[in-house]
């Protein structure tokens, strides 16, 4: 398998998959297509920009027998792009097991030349006791060997893909991941996540796909099972899913559930369509309602289809313009329960390692800046270490003023000013300055000394953070802290009308605080 990246923002990727039946694109939903009933016709889905698709071969294997390996699963769905293959583990998660070997699926799933296989694996649910669940990854991660010995060499032309158990027990996510690559592996999945958000529990899912991203080597993609929500979306993808599926679209649509980019709705609760899909153009809510119900439900699914994929693309647009932190955050507001998680999570030290990797340094376009979580913002971040690396080398007086409107600060008006200040008191208005350290700050960015005021985002950013409160900005306090540790100041100068900077000089110890003429 070839994976190669294209671009990258936060953890995600924007890369290529090669197949036998193409090249799918990353990040990808890929929807759940049932091998015999299909509301909407393979080739529809695959005409509306859909490049792989997941169906299962366990139903395939109990409805046409030998006869889908001697036609194929693309002529037994109808679709010519790349297929993957669930074997069964959804049924065990629902039934407890399904009457068939794994090293039996694994021979079905060759037969029938999918270009994505997965081991007949135990998924371990939600709420699972770890002894069971530790039980469960055991018996996933022997099958996986056992058909990755027999059916994964080079010349099975198929993508085999390994299945991450362990729920909401790191321990067990970690074994298993740490075991999979190990095994040899070119793409892996997690499971099972649906439980996760049908219980709104997405703090829970960003630590799992967090836990196992830590131990996954860069150049192998990661699938999440079962999610296909556009709340999720750009999370799991900002986290480093490249592939996730899901029947959202159909089982949705069956029960009069319309997907939008902010959450999903009951048909009934419509007056109007927020979208102009071929479906929500062609109908009102009132005349969907009035359709039979066979109609309702495929044009349903078919606008779900159309969401989704919109969802994805926009996702991918944020990443392809280095915006995708912007855009997770605004997608975090849509519901508590994600604001929750992603605000949690973007504080940890492995997502802000990951985030920092997968993030260009300088882009070519300014950051917005909005709120005090961004001062978690990988750009941001790497200003801040910057800062407190700085060494203000002879210099016994720092003045420290706002931030100015223009940009570079060596550049505005109000440097110069203060450049031209009487700090000395003689009178004399071309004193040497060399002693004084100059300093402009944002909330967001920290401490800024204006030798390296053009670096990337100080020069390049929309800051919205207004009125500041000092004890949210944990990060600038740090800044601060070290700043100050690191160099000798004697003085330090500042508006008294300043009560954000003032605060902090409060924390400063055995220096002079003087204030600056009012502004």
């Amino acid at each position: 398998m070839l994976f190669e990246i294209l671009r990258g923002d936060l953890a995600a990727r924007i890369g290529r998959i090669s197949t036998r039946h193409g090249t799918v694109e990353t990040p990808a939903y890929v929807p759940v297509i049932h091998p015999v009933k299909q509301t909407i016709p393979a080739h529809e889905i695959r005409e509306i920009g859909f490049d792989l698709v997941i169906t299962n071969a366990y139903i395939t294997m109990k409805s046409y027998g030998q006869e889908a390996v001697h036609r194929g699963i693309h002529d037994i769905i109808k679709y010519d792009g790349a297929i993957m293959t669930d074997s069964g583990g959804y049924q065990v998660l629902e039934y407890g097991k399904v009457d068939v070997t794994p090293p039996d699926m694994a021979a079905f799933e060759r037969g029938i030349r999918t270009d994505f296989a997965i081991p007949l694996d135990r998924p371990t649910g939600l709420g699972m006791s770890y002894k069971q669940a530790e039980s469960y990854v055991k018996h996933t991660l022997r099958v996986s060997r056992e058909t990755l010995g027999r059916h994964g060499g080079d010349d099975s032309n198929q993508i085999w893909v390994g299945p991450i158990q362990g729920s909401e027990h790191p321990k067990l996510v970690t074994r298993s991941t740490k075991s999979l690559t190990r095994m040899g592996y070119k793409m892996l999945a997690l499971g099972s996540p649906v439980e996760f958000m049908e219980s709104y529990e997405y703090r829970l899912l960003a630590e799992m796909i967090i836990t196992a991203k830590r131990h996954i080597p860069h150049s192998v993609p990661l699938h999440l099972f079962g999610a296909g929500h556009t709340l999720t979306i750009p999370l799991a993808v900002a986290l480093g899913c490249d592939t996730f599926d899901s029947a959202s679209y159909i089982l949705y649509a069956r029960q009069n559930r319309y997907i939008s980019e902010d959450g999903t709705r009951r048909l009934d609760e419509l007056e109007y369509f927020p979208c102009c899909c071929p479906t929500c153009s062609k109908y009102t809510p009132a005349e969907m309602l009035q359709a039979d119900l066979e109609e309702r439900t495929r044009q349903l699914a078919l606008h779900n289809l159309y969401a989704i994929k919109l969802e994805v693309d926009k996702t991918k647009q944020s990443i392809h313009e280095g915006r995708l932190w912007e855009y997770l955050l605004k997608k975090a507001r849509t519901h508590p329960k994600l604001y929750e998680a992603i605000t949690s999570i973007i504080t940890t030290d492995d997502v802000r390692d990951a985030f920092h990797t997968g993030t260009a340094q300088f882009k070519q376009k300014a950051v917005f800046l909005y709120s005090h979580e961004d001062q978690y913002r990988p750009e941001v971040a790497a200003y801040h270490r910057t800062a407190r690396r700085f060494r203000a080398k002879g210099k016994s007086i720092v003045v420290v003023t706002p931030e100015t409107k223009s940009k570079p600060a060596y550049l505005s008006r109000e440097y110069r000013e203060a450049y031209r200040h009487d700090y000395d008191g003689d009178g004399d208005d071309n004193v040497d300055n060399s002693s004084i350290q100059f300093c402009q700050y944002n909330p967001v960015l920290g401490i800024i000394p204006i030798e390296i005021s053009d670096l990337y985002p100080a020069a390049h950013h929309v800051t919205a953070v207004r009125p500041y409160n000092p004890e949210l900005h944990v990060e600038f306090a740090e800044t601060w802290d070290r700043f100050f540790a690191k160099n000798n100041f004697e003085e330090v100068r500042y508006y008294k009308n300043d009560e954000f900077i003032g605060h902090f000089v409060e924390r400063l110890d055995g220096i002079r605080k003087r204030y600056l003429p009012d502004k």
